[in-house]
């Protein structure tokens, strides 16, 4: 066990940097590397290299501090560091599965690099018994007779509440094979401890959280296992919000009845376009291949995801019915992150929606408070056909309905009496299901929600 050791982050991405920062923050020296030079040199010189609340104010700090420094190259970070938490990607292959290229480069370097002895945690979201794998090559590949101890630490930080996620977590889950691997963990997150194992029980109490302590496949099952409950869940509620919308219920009631079931929880009970991010959509169908090789059944993740990649039509399906004719027509679309707190577009919900309005001969004005940028990079500015505008407002000028497509509290704040005479159409389709449908029909609007009774506006 190292007294007081310094950490190495490897990836410095949406997991990898705030991790960085939040140990930097709880009074560790650490060091941070990227493959990626260019956002290397941006995190050195001070600046965010993706939004994320309150992470440019924690950059500012950790670096004033002088405890988090960015590493020139990769090697330089193994060399320098104790323990070495792995963040780097694990993109999806063609069959589902995950890419483990990169955890793969790391662990070569780690055994080719080591110069004492190290511990490496897993924090990368990977295939069970990749831990134990990355072990087995690393002793294979490592030049002295340094030990190298591995151990999994997943990741539960949501983009948009990442800080906030590791300064409050509800579970650290550690997985672990020696002793010495489960103290030097314990010991690095000790500054948000309050209570420790005194009964041996291998749970800790930790502020608003505890540990879970746990082998090293059980940790990784965990990881793929919570993410692909959660987004069951959410295809869940959005079936149960198609049946409402034949039948005229009100899916937010359905929800609210249910979420009082302590069984149930209320959480992930948001009918809306589905999920999308880095995170659930790949690991679903990594956790689906997992079981598959194996010879399990993974028909309900299948599913999952399958309800998930289709939550398009129901939106479509919606505006041909209140619109007469769309081709010629022209929309607002309020939202292009694939949730609020963020700019990450990857696997964003209203990319298939854009795209199957252009398809339908729509233009449409695109609105976000932080994601245009990068929005721009996969969709970039066609005059006349795909516009950006700066406020929810000037998106709505003239158009034939407005799509709220990410529940960002901008939009709650919106003047829509106002809007209403700016537009050719009082259509508003709330796909995220954030607006009061009654305040919304009183400033003039035909209200359209998901899963929930079409109110037309005051005659």
């Amino acid at each position: 066990m190292f007294e007081n050791p310094t950490i190495a982050i490897l990836g410095l991405g949406h997991v990898g940097l705030p991790t960085a920062l939040g140990f930097s923050e709880l009074g560790w020296r650490v060091i941070g590397a990227d493959d990626l030079r260019e956002k290397a040199n941006q995190i050195r010189a001070g600046v965010a290299p993706f939004y994320e609340p309150g992470l440019q104010d924690l950059l500012n700090s950790a670096l004033r501090s002088g405890r988090f420094e960015v590493a020139l190259n990769v090697q330089s970070a193994i060399e320098n560091s104790d323990v070495i938490f792995v963040c780097v990607g694990t993109p999806q292959n063609e069959d589902g599965s995950a890419d483990l290229s990169q955890i793969e480069a790391v662990g070569r370097l780690i055994a080719e690099h080591a110069n004492s002895n190290k511990l490496v945690v897993e924090k990368s979201t990977t295939s069970v018994s990749t831990a134990k794998r990355l072990k087995d090559m690393m002793e294979k590949h490592k030049n002295l007779n340094w030990n190298i101890d591995v151990a999994v630490n997943p990741e539960f930080l949501r983009e948009g509440t990442g800080l906030k996620d590791f300064f409050e977590p509800d579970r650290i889950v550690l997985g672990i094979e020696s002793d010495s691997a489960r103290d030097q963990l314990v010991t690095i997150y000790s500054p948000l401890l309050s209570k420790m194992d005194n009964e041996n029980t291998g749970v800790v109490t930790h502020r608003n959280a505890k540990f879970v302590i746990t082998d090293l496949n059980t940790a990784e099952i965990i990881k793929h296992a919570s993410n692909s409950f959660l987004a069951t869940k959410i295809s869940f509620i959005n079936t149960v919000a198609d049946i409402c919308d034949k039948v005229g219920a009100d899916i937010v009631k359905v929800a609210e009845a249910m979420g009082m079931d302590p069984r149930i929880g209320p959480s992930f009970l948001n009918a809306g376009i589905g999920f999308g991010g880095y995170c659930l959509p790949k690991d679903i169908k990594a956790f689906s291949k997992i079981g598959e090789d194996f010879g399990i059944d993974m028909g309900i993740f299948r599913a999952v995801s399958s309800v998930n990649e289709n939550r398009f039509i129901p939106v479509l399906d919606k505006l041909k019915s209140s619109l007469s004719g769309l081709n010629g027509k022209c929309g607002a679309i309020w939202g292009l992150a694939f949730k609020p707190g963020t700019d990450d577009i990857r696997e964003s919900p209203c990319v298939p929606i854009i795209k199957g309005l252009i398809d339908q001969g729509i233009s449409v004005h695109l609105h976000d408070p932080e994601a245009i940028n990068q929005f721009k990079k996969v969709m970039p500015r066609k005059p006349g056909l795909v516009e950006y505008f700066d406020s929810p407002e000037q998106a709505a000028k003239g158009t034939d309905f407005i799509l709220i497509t990410t529940e960002w509290q901008q939009y709650l704040q919106v003047n829509l009496s106002n809007i209403r005479d700016t537009m050719s159409n009082p259509l508003l389709i709330d796909c995220r299901n954030m607006l009061n449908p009654t305040h919304v029909r009183d400033a003039g609007f035909q209200y359209v929600g998901i899963g929930r009774p079409f109110l037309d506006k005051p005659q």
